[in-house]
């Protein structure tokens, strides 16, 4: 009886994993996210895209879903998008894509920007008023990462 439920959890969180993995709307907003909150004070530095990469690939649920290749080549797209604000409109239609589809892939990246954000050792006020407009296009509350 337990191996048939095992069995069962283990296909649905294979099936879960191919869904998210299969599409990159997942990795693009993640990305996109972090890519926003990096360019939030107008310049790029490199502890922020070595945090972005580092922290999508030892994410538990990106890093095993994504190829370091595919998460390289996304941050690379994403970082080239926000130099502008035509590009950092296409990164903020990137989060519409994964909003309402599920609480924790939403929270998810919103959590990544935020890692982002305190890549140099605090969240710069620019930083912060991007965080808190990507909760709100994701419709994350906030207040639940009090830690």
């Amino acid at each position: 009886m337990f191996g048939a439920i095992k069995k069962a959890f283990g296909a649905g969180a294979k099936e879960i994993k191919a869904d998210y993995s299969q599409n990159k709307d997942y990795l693009e907003a993640v990305c996109a996210a972090s890519a926003l909150v990096a360019y939030a004070d107008g310049e790029l530095e490199e502890s922020e895209r070595s945090k972005v990469i580092r922290t999508i690939s030892q994410h538990p649920t990106l890093g095993k879903m994504y190829q370091q290749s595919a998460i390289e080549s996304a941050v690379e797209v994403m970082f080239k998008r926000a130099k502008d604000a035509s590009g950092r409109q296409q990164l903020a239609r990137e989060l519409d894509d994964i909003k309402g589809r599920d609480g924790s892939m939403a929270e998810d990246v919103y959590l990544v920007a935020l890692d982002v954000a305190h890549a140099d050792g605090q969240v710069e006020p620019e930083e912060d008023v991007v965080l808190k407009k990507i909760a709100a296009r994701l419709g994350v509350d906030i207040s639940k990462f009090e830690f």
